[in-house]
């Protein structure tokens, strides 16, 4: 039996059977721009496309819809959550495979300004949050310390210094990216509560590509109310 998810505006409204989404649909109850999606969809799209113009002309929310349908207990390939209606703007979009891919072309620059995009998104949601200025640290430390060696002899003190200036920032780069794992799991289970999981040791290994991929799945939940496991 196919089922459809229906959201409206970024919130979950329930779950019905296609027979019984397509009689709201006629009733008004679910609206053409309400959002629907069934296995198989890579996104929601309105319900204007899955059931053309409604039958009637009748304003959505005349009637509240009837309760959802129980789903099949069969695993699903995603999760429907409920979303904030004072929700934050939507994290950076860009796939985690195009930013390695731009990071590699860059060598390494992108990278760079990446992190940086995505703690200026995670201060809006945890204004106290403090990976911005451990991020600048570990710039600083490694540009320095970059320098250090470059003008020194190999195995002279200098180039000692600039070595440990180096992993030093590396350091702080760890815990700047320790600090937005840390203020995403804070907001998401608590303002907006989602159940979102952020492995500690791909959050240590994979920094930036790890935190982009829970990312693109929070832009995913946002706009269509379906959260891709």
């Amino acid at each position: 039996m196919t089922t459809y998810h229906v959201s409206r505006h970024g919130r979950p409204l329930g779950v019905y059977s296609e027979d019984e989404a397509r009689e709201y649909y006629a009733q008004g109850r679910i609206a053409p721009d309400d959002l629907l999606w069934r296995e198989g969809m890579a996104s929601g799209v309105p319900a204007s496309q899955v059931f053309g113009s409604p039958a009637q002309a009748s304003s959505p929310g005349e009637a509240p819809l009837p309760p959802p349908l129980v789903p099949d207990p069969a695993p699903a390939p995603s999760r429907t959550v409920r979303a904030n209606q004072a929700s934050v703007p939507l994290p950076p979009k860009l796939h985690w495979a195009l930013v390695l891919a731009f990071t590699v072309v860059t060598l390494g620059l992108f990278y760079v300004v990446w992190m940086f995009v995505q703690a200026a998104w995670v201060k809006r949601i945890d204004p106290g949050s403090n990976a911005t200025p451990l991020l600048t640290i570990y710039v600083v430390l490694t540009l320095i310390g970059q320098v250090m060696i470059e003008a020194s002899d190999e195995g002279s003190g200098a180039a000692a210094v600039g070595l440990l200036l180096v992993l030093a920032g590396t350091v702080v780069s760890i815990f700047g990216f320790f600090s937005m794992r840390r203020s995403m799991l804070d907001y998401y289970d608590k303002t907006e509560p989602i159940g979102l999981r952020l492995s500690a040791a791909l959050t240590f290994f994979l920094s930036v590509f790890y935190l982009q991929y829970h990312m693109t799945r929070i832009v995913r939940w946002r706009q269509t109310g379906i959260l891709p496991l």
